[in-house]
């Protein structure tokens, strides 16, 4: 996931003109996208290690979920209040605050103890990141002048293809190979360095710029944001291990008013102050456009996970083979993510409505090859590279499309809430995928210990066992599995699980419930870009980008800034 080259949080032209040093900018520029692919490698990287985690740290199913959602979920809450502290204080000190405070977030994951320790380093990490990523684009819009600003942007994207692409390898590599005997922990060392190297580059090649506009930070709108995402994800994410007490069902019906105490709250505080652009949410096209971000953005991570489920824990993949199998993901992303970027303007509503149907398609055929309990490599090779094909179509342009009804003196709001929004989706989308999967590994239990029962008598009685011996060794089947398939930790096994011939039947059945628990919910993310799919006519349509959001505007008596940045 990454934002938009048109998606800065910021409003660089207020800030003074671009370049503003002398010397040329092509150094600054190398400086800041190591930040970027920094942080969009952390993502990626991470997500495909998870369970190698689990088992080093003696971690359950939702502390492994934890693991890559609390960095969303800490990234989503400070975005747009970092996009703010950096017109406020200074784009250079607030980036070099961000990347000081992300590498030594990075360092307290590689060392920590328990999976705690690891989850509060990784809120950290996505907080401080929110802190370093919007002066990205800010940033690298102040140091080249816009007839030089293509060739920039084609960098940046490049550079966070390479990340998306390098993601999933890497991690597995790091996971899998043990590298200096550090294991997973190397998945968060490798940003220590690179961390150094920007910092001191920062230091010397970046210039300095800040808003010359007056505007406020509003700590009370960032702590009621804060809660409502941790009203909804805490629940999604903790409730199953919980046991669903009331209090958690109680948070996420209380999400409601918070969110509607949030919109008084950003009304009242008037432009200068508001976090979140709340008139914007008056536009049909937004607000069908916001819908669509949660839903795909919530569907990418409830499509990843249970596949890194089923290949690591369910059939024993290391974490390198994983990565490989979705590095068609990406490839697809990026072949078709280039042909849609040119074409949007004209038939981007087109491309992707195709996206839409290609991925919803592609994700309903895995679902069926994720329910062999014997998943191929190549099988599952290409049914990832057929969605990421799908993604392609989506993903690169799907922002803007958004932002197209959007005013253009709201664009960089606009931009910042859209991205936002993408971050606590991501959040959000593994928790409830969580619920999904685990739910159904769990009621499927005993049905799959029952089908391997003849295999198992058949065995047991060609070796001579008596018939009281069979009949232990098929409760005992029966018992291991039910116990395992509703545990909350994968990697600790009961002590009256058998071993020998039922052992082997165990495994089968434990096989059998992870492929059917990942074909069942991969149905969740096909019905969300089906929905997508639907709301798709409600954008605007290409060619009008902020045109009728502007006339809206201009019959309310609203001022249009001109020359105001476009998402």
């Amino acid at each position: 996931m990454s934002t938009t080259p048109g998606s800065s949080l910021a409003d660089p032209a207020t800030a003074g003109p671009a370049g503003t040093a002398e010397r040329s900018p092509w150094p600054a520029l190398l400086v800041i996208l190591f930040a970027a692919f920094m942080d969009m490698l952390d993502l990626n990287i991470a997500a495909v290690a998870t369970p190698a985690i689990q088992r080093s740290l003696h971690a359950g199913y939702a502390a492994g979920q934890w693991f890559v959602a609390s960095y969303a979920l800490s990234f989503a809450v400070f975005l747009i209040p970092g996009g703010r502290l950096g017109d406020m204080y200074g784009r250079k000190r607030v980036f070099m605050t961000g990347v000081a405070g992300f590498t030594l977030a990075s360092a307290a994951c590689a060392l920590a103890p328990t999976a705690g320790v690891l989850i509060a380093a990784r809120l950290l990490q996505g907080g401080f990141g929110a802190l370093m990523v919007p002066q990205v684009l800010a940033v690298l819009q102040l140091l080249f002048a816009p007839n030089r600003r293509g060739a920039a942007f084609a960098a940046y994207g490049s550079v966070m293809n390479l990340a998306q692409l390098a993601g999933p390898v890497l991690g597995g590599f790091l996971a899998t190979d043990n590298l200096l005997g550090l294991g997973w922990r190397a998945v968060f060392l490798i940003n220590v360095p690179i961390g150094v190297l920007v910092l001191i580059g920062t230091s010397l090649l970046l210039p300095e710029s800040r808003s010359d506009r007056p505007l406020r930070p509003d700590p009370v709108g960032i702590l009621l944001v804060a809660l409502l995402a941790a009203l909804v994800v805490y629940p999604l994410q903790q409730g199953r291990a919980a046991g669903w007490p009331t209090w958690m069902l109680l948070a996420l019906v209380g999400a409601l008013p918070v969110a509607a105490l949030i919109a008084w709250h950003q009304h009242r505080s008037g432009p200068e102050r508001a976090l979140i652009p709340v008139a914007l949410f008056r536009t049909r096209s937004f607000t069908a456009g916001m819908v669509q971000l949660l839903l795909v953005y919530s569907a990418l991570l409830s499509l990843q996970m249970p596949v890194i489920w089923e290949t690591q824990i369910g059939l024993g993949w290391s974490a390198l083979r994983t990565g490989c199998a979705m590095v068609g993901w990406v490839l697809g992303t990026c072949l078709f993510g280039v042909p849609a970027v040119a074409l949007a303007p004209r038939i981007g509503r087109a491309l992707l409505a195709c996206g839409c149907v290609v991925v919803a398609a592609a994700t309903l055929l895995l679902s069926e090859v994720a329910g062999r309990s014997e998943l191929g490599f190549w099988p599952l090779f290409g049914c990832l590279t057929a969605i990421g094909c799908g993604l392609g179509l989506i993903a690169p342009i799907l922002i803007n499309l958004v932002l197209g009804g959007v005013p253009r003196r709201d664009a960089g709001s606009g931009a910042g809430l859209a991205n936002a929004a993408v971050y606590l989706a991501s959040a959000a989308g593994i928790g409830l995928i969580g619920l999904v999967f685990f739910a159904r590994l769990g009621t499927g239990g005993a049905a799959n210990a029952r089908a391997q029962e003849p295999a198992l008598r058949a065995v047991l009685t060609a070796q001579g066992a008596s018939v009281a011996t069979t009949d232990a060794a098929v409760a005992d089947l029966r018992d291991c599995v039910v116990a395992r398939t509703k545990a909350l930790d994968p990697y600790q096994s009961p002590a009256h699980c058998p071993g020998g011939a039922a052992g082997n039947a165990v495994q089968a059945a434990m096989r059998a419930g992870f492929a059917d628990s990942t074909s069942h919910s991969l149905r969740y993310p096909a019905g969300a870009f089906l929905l997508v799919l639907l709301l798709t006519p409600l954008l605007p349509r290409p060619g009008a980008e902020g045109g009728q959001a502007d006339r809206e505007s201009a019959d309310r008596g609203d001022p249009v800034a001109a020359g105001s940045p476009r998402g």
